[in-house]
């Protein structure tokens, strides 16, 4: 095979005048930078999402973590502390050891109020900053879409949250030998909390959107009053279960927390299709707000529910809450481009 003609590579290399001459004392060139292993493993790779690493990154440094992460660790001692002094023979309180073993005792309430209610609180202002600085038209403008922008700070809170929640493995741990602690309660609480997390960081980031705090306190507190409704309905069957012995109420405890979880992702669903729809820059003539339709499903979710339960006889509400979360998640869709809007001339 052959290589380029002579002239070619003259001409590429600009060698006209012959091969370039340096002086004896020239220094020597720099070696070219090579990338090191330990700084890929520091970076993210280029396969992450391009809003999930600007948000990790953001989250990761900002006061809205650090600040509740390092409460929750204070106030998680502090109920393991106080448990262990009301578990111990006998003092006035060795009877809780009873009661901490029938329900989520001083230490899950704590986690509840920290992971599923403070820390998604940072995303308040998550939406309004984007539409203030204008930085939401140079994000569509860029390639991504309004799914990947909202997605990418849920993505964000839900691995936030997780972390929080492998932090308190220890404590676990520790509450377990105590004694009076099942295992298989204390896992299933820790998944409720995580979902009723997930949940609420949707509704808070829908409600960013909002610039009047009036508007953003009535979604919070919407979804704050159902999803804690959820939240206690779970525990009390967590705390029954304990004493299930037919393979029926096993059966109906597996079908009552399969529908909290769906709940909780109703409502984030819920939440990132508001927020969603703050992001959409203009409106056909034609086309109603996308946010009237989301409000309208936030409220009015618990009554079809409640009515598709008794329709069924309860046997098909999961199947009802399902409907609705899919047509939550297809809610104001955009349409594909057409092929031949791609296609160029001549094809």
């Amino acid at each position: 095979m052959q290589g380029p003609p002579h002239f070619l590579i003259v001409r590429e290399y600009g060698l006209e005048n012959g091969p370039p001459v340096l002086p004896v004392n020239a220094p020597a060139l720099p070696a070219r930078p090579t990338a090191s292993p330990v700084r890929a493993l520091l970076d993210f790779a280029d396969r992450w999402p391009a809003m999930v690493v600007k948000e990790l990154r953001q989250g990761l440094r900002a006061q809205g973590f650090a600040g509740p992460f390092l409460t929750l660790h204070l106030l998680a001692l502090g109920a393991v502390a106080v448990e262990f002094l009301l578990t111990r023979t006998g003092t006035a309180g060795s009877g809780w050891s009873r009661t901490m073993a029938q329900g989520p005792g001083l230490f899950w309430p704590v986690v509840y109020l920290m992971v599923a209610l403070v820390m998604p609180l940072r995303l308040m202002e998550s939406l309004r900053g984007e539409s203030d600085g204008r930085n939401a038209e140079l994000l569509l403008l860029g390639g991504l879409t309004r799914w990947q922008i909202v997605k990418g700070k849920w993505t964000v809170q839900a691995v936030l949250a997780g972390l929080a929640l492998l932090s308190l493995l220890p404590y676990m741990l520790v509450r377990y030998f105590f004694g009076g602690v099942e295992l298989v309660q204390n896992f299933f609480t820790l998944i409720s909390v995580f979902a009723s997390s997930l949940g609420m960081a949707g509704c808070v980031i829908g409600a960013s959107g909002y610039a009047g705090l009036g508007m953003r306190f009535f979604i919070i507190g919407t979804g704050v009053v159902i999803l804690g409704l959820t939240v206690s309905i779970t525990e009390g069957m967590i705390a029954n279960a304990r004493g299930a012995a037919r393979l029926l109420d096993y059966g109906i405890f597996a079908y009552g927390y399969a529908y909290a979880m769906l709940l909780h992702l109703l409502y984030a669903a819920i939440g990132l299709q508001l927020g969603r729809a703050h992001l959409k820059l203009f409106l056909m003539p034609y086309e109603i707000s996308p946010t009237r339709g989301m409000v309208a499903m936030l409220l009015t979710a618990p009554f079809m529910l409640i009515a598709g339960g008794i329709a069924t006889c309860g046997y098909g509400a999961i199947i009802v809450l399902m409907l609705l979360v899919y047509s939550v998640a297809v809610f104001d869709r955009t349409p594909p481009s057409a092929d031949w809007a791609l296609r160029r001339p001549g094809r």
